[in-house]
């Protein structure tokens, strides 16, 4: 009976593994800013292209947030906005399974 318990104990363990592995990789993009973001763009870090702007068409004015869910999986992502002025700001290597928010702030932009 105990080396069953045992057993079960141990393929329960197994099973939930690769679950842990993986990560919630959503996040809300805040703009707090004071002005309009008109682009934003976020990619693994392994990735040196910057890609297509994610917001596309839309802007995201000063006090609102929009949300997004990174396709594939966890790890380092890097992060670039451009305000309505054409000023940027970029924030590098953010481990998107540990950040909920991407904060966009007068002084450029932040994880948390």
């Amino acid at each position: 009976m105990f080396r069953r318990l045992a057993l079960a104990a141990v393929l329960l363990a197994a099973a939930a593994a690769p679950a842990a592995a993986q990560c919630d990789t959503r996040f809300t993009l805040v703009n707090n800013s004071g002005s309009q973001v008109n682009e934003f763009y976020f990619g693994p870090s392994s990735n040196s292209n910057w890609g297509r702007d994610r917001l596309g068409e839309n802007v995201l004015p000063n006090g609102r947030q929009v949300s997004f869910t990174p396709g594939g999986r966890g790890g380092a992502y890097d992060f670039k906005v451009v305000w309505a002025n054409g000023e940027t700001a970029e924030l590098m290597r953010v481990n998107i399974c540990e950040a909920s928010q991407i904060i966009a702030t007068r002084r450029g932009i932040e994880a948390r």
